[in-house]
């Protein structure tokens, strides 16, 4: 997930930090009513003798080799076919029992006080619970996967593709609901057409009332495995969706003990969180940098939107679990928690 000190955006870098006042900047827009205004050296071991010139000594490369990416079908989800696309998304969970998700939305309008140190874990909450209550929600990407991380499969395709979901979501308004005028922009560029989703969009509470009616009996849903990137607005705005669009509960640890009991149990990661923990080098790093470092397998050519990103994030926690770290920082979201 991905934070500018004026909006947050799909890109490379995330910093959950501002780097500026909280005043807002001109082009972040908020309704006026009745106005329609659009504002806005450490020690070093001693050195090994050189082999003899008939050995080859294999280097590591500076990054992991990835193969490329099988095709994917990103199956779009609407109104029209949300209770299909759910449960097929439902039967398929008991396969692959792990869910990845990634949330876009219309910009950070609010940031955490600036007063520069290092802003609280509270601190940080109190504006993702902000903006996660005024903004709405544009698309949730869903992924599933195995243990092996291996992605359901259209097998009648030729050749074979892997499936992710892309939610289309109708809430959002520009006209009326507050955004950041360059994310809205942004998103646009990357494909969205927001006429389009007020149209043929479900709304973010139809979703969630869906997703809950999908989820394993409550004897099972303890063996689902949930992640995000970058988790916190993701984890945010499910949580928001699963609770009928009310606001966020008015602290953190409120916030993980809502996700869990709506989702009936099961074990959350943060991805962003376990690699900065892991590896000093990939701190502060975005979600395609990290991939590329990790070899992890990308699309060439897509735009990055909430399916394709969601789709990335899970390949992250797949090699990431394929480590062991994870199991060290269950319930961690990276920044809050």
């Amino acid at each position: 997930m991905a934070f500018s000190p004026l909006y947050r955006q799909p890109s490379p870098y995330y910093s959950p930090y501002p780097a500026q006042s909280t005043f807002l900047p001109p082009h972040v827009y908020l309704p006026q009513p009745p106005i329609n205004a659009t504002t806005y050296n450490f020690a070093q071991a001693p050195a090994a003798p050189a082999p003899p010139p008939h050995v080859n000594v294999p280097q590591p490369a500076m990054h992991a080799a990835a193969a490329p990416a099988p095709p994917l079908w990103l199956r779009t989800m609407t109104a029209a076919n949300l209770d299909s696309e759910m449960g097929l998304i439902g039967k398929m969970m008991v396969q692959y029992p792990y869910v990845t998700i990634d949330v876009e939305f219309a910009g950070v309008v609010h940031h955490p006080p600036y007063t520069g140190s290092r802003p609280t874990p509270d601190e940080i909450y109190a504006a993702v619970k902000s903006n996660v209550d005024e903004v709405p929600a544009v698309q949730i990407g869903i992924t599933l996967s195995d243990a092996e991380g291996n992605l359901p499969t259209r097998s009648s395709s030729s050749p074979e593709q892997e499936i992710a979901w892309e939610v289309v979501f109708s809430d959002f308004d520009a006209g009326r609901d507050p955004h950041v005028v360059d994310s809205v922009e942004f998103l646009k560029n990357q494909g969205i057409d927001f006429d389009l989703a007020r149209r043929i969009g479900v709304t973010s509470t139809a979703f969630g009332e869906k997703l809950l009616a999908i989820l394993p009996p409550p004897s099972r849903r303890g063996e689902l495995t949930w992640s995000a990137f970058g988790g916190a607005y993701d984890m945010g705005y499910l949580v928001k969706m699963l609770t009928g669009g009310q606001p966020l509960p008015e602290t953190r640890q409120q916030l993980m003990q809502l996700v869990k009991s709506r989702l009936g149990g099961g074990r959350i990661f943060d991805s962003k969180y376990l690699v900065e923990h892991d590896r000093q080098d990939l701190r502060n790093a975005g979600l395609r940098h990290t991939a590329d470092v990790l070899g992890v397998r990308q699309q060439e050519g897509v735009k990055m939107l909430a399916g394709h990103k969601s789709v990335v994030a899970a390949a992250i926690f797949a090699t990431i679990r394929s480590q062991g770290v994870h199991l060290l920082h269950e319930g961690v979201i990276d920044g809050i928690l």
